[in-house]
């Protein structure tokens, strides 16, 4: 037995473990990682404390990012900073405002279709279980118990929705006084950063930033290329029914596919909502089936391929990084994940290539 580790002391009969060199590298490594765990921890707790403030500056950021360059054709053509921040802000503040009115009014316009259709739908079910002797009346009195236990605890619902509505009325300002300023002054904001990332030289880090605005660029690129034909299915689906709103659909549709899981919901419902109150339940089943097909297999598989070529990353890279982006920061994350891992691996390349260069 080798007796390496232990080493007698003149002092008396003590003995002395001795640690194996490569043994105290692997705990104080253990150490270091603990203590980097640690502190990401403490950052990710602390960003959540301020996200009211930071998730809107990040929208606001990424939005400059995808404009911007709309803005300096502005300015080339003669117009003012000014002025063509506050032309593409408005421009954006338009799109967005139609869409929603558009889809909250066509669901408006067929309430009263939707409801007896819904209404015609749930007594078909009932008819259908009651000929097989299945009863209702339990599920009936579990809505009926349900319904008093929202009802005594309407108050609460009432006013934390009060407080997530004005949350988010005050993140939506904030946000769209940080996108003016973002727009009108996106170049001075990008060299100030460039010149002020720590040790980093100035051409070092703008070199930084356009790598993270290249990829941003890129992804939206690629969700936008991937949303058109996703749309289009879903309004050619609604046309060969003859079901109206097409158009609408399809520009709700294209829009809120630039919010991940969210978007697809809500133009999903949307559609789904207006087969059937114009059509009704077997027509409103087959567009869900287009749109299930078409959100979850075809735009899934395309919008995986192209952001992974215009990104060069691998399409399970990218699949896992929204993953993780969505569990980390919800629809934020799940957006901006994939074009962060590619400007993580573009700045790795790029600081290794000035390394070399400098040598």
């Amino acid at each position: 037995m080798s007796d390496q580790g232990l080493e007698p002391q003149a002092k008396g009969d003590r003995w002395r473990f001795r640690v194996p060199p490569a043994l105290a590298q692997l705990g104080r490594s253990a150490w270091l990682l603990l203590g980097l765990v640690a502190l990401a921890v403490v950052i990710y707790f602390g960003l959540a404390q301020i996200s009211s403030l930071l998730i809107p500056l990040v929208v606001a950021v990424v939005i400059g990012m995808l404009f911007s360059p709309v803005v300096d054709r502005l300015t080339r053509a003669g117009l003012p900073p000014f002025a063509a921040a506050s032309l593409v802000l408005v421009g954006l503040i338009a799109i967005t405002a139609l869409s929603i009115f558009l889809a909250v009014k066509g669901i408006y316009d067929q309430r009263d279709l939707i409801a007896e259709q819904f209404t015609r739908g749930w007594d078909m079910v009932q008819a259908w279980l009651a000929e097989r002797g299945i009863s209702l009346d339990n599920v009936d009195q579990s809505v009926e118990s349900v319904s008093a236990g929202v009802t005594s605890s309407a108050g609460g619902f009432i006013q934390a929705g009060l407080s997530s509505v004005f949350s988010f009325i005050v993140g939506l300002l904030i946000g769209v006084f940080l996108l003016f300023y973002v727009l009108k002054d996106w170049h001075v904001i990008r060299d100030w950063v460039a010149n002020h990332l720590g040790q980093i030289p100035p051409d070092l880090g703008a070199g930084i930033i356009n790598d993270a605005t290249r990829a941003i660029r890129s992804y939206f690129a690629g969700l936008a290329i991937t949303a058109a034909p996703v749309a289009i299915i879903i309004g050619i689906a609604m046309l060969i029914l003859d079901i109206p709103l097409a158009f609408t659909v399809i520009l709700v549709t294209f829009v809120t596919s630039f919010i991940p899981y969210l978007g697809a919901i809500v133009s999903g419902a949307f559609a789904v909502l207006v087969a059937l109150g114009a059509a009704g339940l077997q027509e409103a089943i087959i567009i869900l089936i287009v749109v299930l097909v078409a959100q979850n297999v075809v735009q899934t598989l395309m919008l995986t391929k192209v952001t992974s070529d215009k990104l060069s990353i691998h399409p399970i890279v990218n699949l896992g990084s929204t993953v993780v982006g969505a569990t980390l920061a919800g629809v934020v994350g799940a957006t901006l994940s994939a074009p962060a891992v590619a400007t993580a691996i573009s700045v790795s390349k790029r600081i290794s290539q000035y390394r070399n260069s400098s040598e």
